[in-house]
């Protein structure tokens, strides 16, 4: 696939986007994270304010009762019934509550969507695969990116660079090919059949792809033996070449949420060994992002889990 010469690319053949073409809202390319990989989740850089812990403790309870009232709110969290009250008016001030006198209690309102208003399936994706992203390379020592599909491209979301001994520039903000990436090989793959035509139109109409008839009957193939070996491979004729990249598609209600990436030199792992060095640290992880679907999943809809299903560790 021929890429202008301005369009710096990476790993996977992902290119950066140039200002004038990012599409709004696109995430702007900066470090993923700090040496250790982590980004203070788990350990805070300064001490909680206690005052806004128990703020949301009170939304809360709230929340969970549906129609809550002091007294209930109470036996939720142990706080002073003045406390509580003060929280819940501070609330009622700024529209995220509001008391109804009918119930006897306090109730939330439309407005605390605008909490969740950023939180998308893409950040859902993010927030399930980033920590086994993280031990992927802390295992292998090779960079992964985790993509989700834009438009006609794979926009990488997270990229552990910042932890392997191997990488130095983020990747996050490129967009990587469906027709010579591994991520959007991947993609391709296991999306839908419908979206998987509509797509091939679309490629055949793309001038940096120049699908001719040929080609799209190699790719098709391609696609098919990526469906049965559960891995593909980027075009081992783009630019960087002496790196590869082998990627999975994360699956959950029959849909590709995102696809997931390990880039490595090869030289260092050669075609012998790659399925035991990259492919089985990568469809492990993998099958533990999809587990953490189907466990969250299962929490917010009161089902039940199976009693032979493990629960994920985290």
């Amino acid at each position: 696939m021929a890429w202008h010469k301005n369009d710096a690319q990476g790993p996977d053949g992902a290119r950066s986007v140039s200002k004038s073409t990012r599409p709004q809202g696109q995430v702007r390319r900066f470090r993923t994270s700090s040496k250790d990989g982590a980004n203070g989740e788990s350990t805070p850089s300064y001490p909680p304010v206690q005052a806004i812990c128990r703020a949301l403790d009170v939304m809360r309870a709230v929340n969970m009762h549906g129609v809550a009232s002091v007294n209930d709110i109470y036996e939720e969290t142990g706080f002073p019934k003045p406390s509580i009250i003060r929280m819940l008016e501070t609330f009622v001030a700024e529209g995220y509550v509001v008391r109804d006198r009918m119930c006897s209690g306090y109730r939330v309102t439309e407005r605390v969507r605008d909490l969740s208003s950023g939180y998308e399936s893409v950040s859902q994706v993010i927030e399930y695969s980033r920590p086994l992203a993280i031990s992927l390379t802390q295992e292998t020592n090779w960079p992964s990116a985790i993509a989700v599909i834009d438009g006609n491209e794979m926009s990488i979301q997270f990229w552990t660079g910042a932890i392997s001994p191997w990488s130095s520039e983020s990747l996050i903000g490129l967009r990587a090919s469906l027709y010579d990436s591994a991520l959007g090989r991947a993609y391709m793959a296991f999306c839908p059949e419908d979206e998987r035509e509509e797509r091939l139109v679309a490629m055949r109409k793309d001038p940096n792809i120049n699908l001719t008839a040929e080609k799209e009957a190699a790719f098709r193939d391609l696609l098919q033996k990526v469906q049965v070996d559960g891995y593909a491979q980027r075009e081992p004729n783009t630019w960087p070449q002496r790196r590869s990249s082998v990627a999975t598609a994360i699956m959950h209600e029959d849909r590709v949420q995102a696809t997931i990436a390990l880039s490595y030199f090869t030289t260092a792992v050669p075609a012998n060994r790659m399925i035991d060095e990259i492919y089985a640290p990568l469809r492990e992880a993998t099958r533990k992002v999809e587990e953490m679907f189907a466990f969250f999943d299962a929490r917010r809809g009161g089902q039940s889990l199976h009693a032979d299903q493990d629960v994920p560790e985290f």
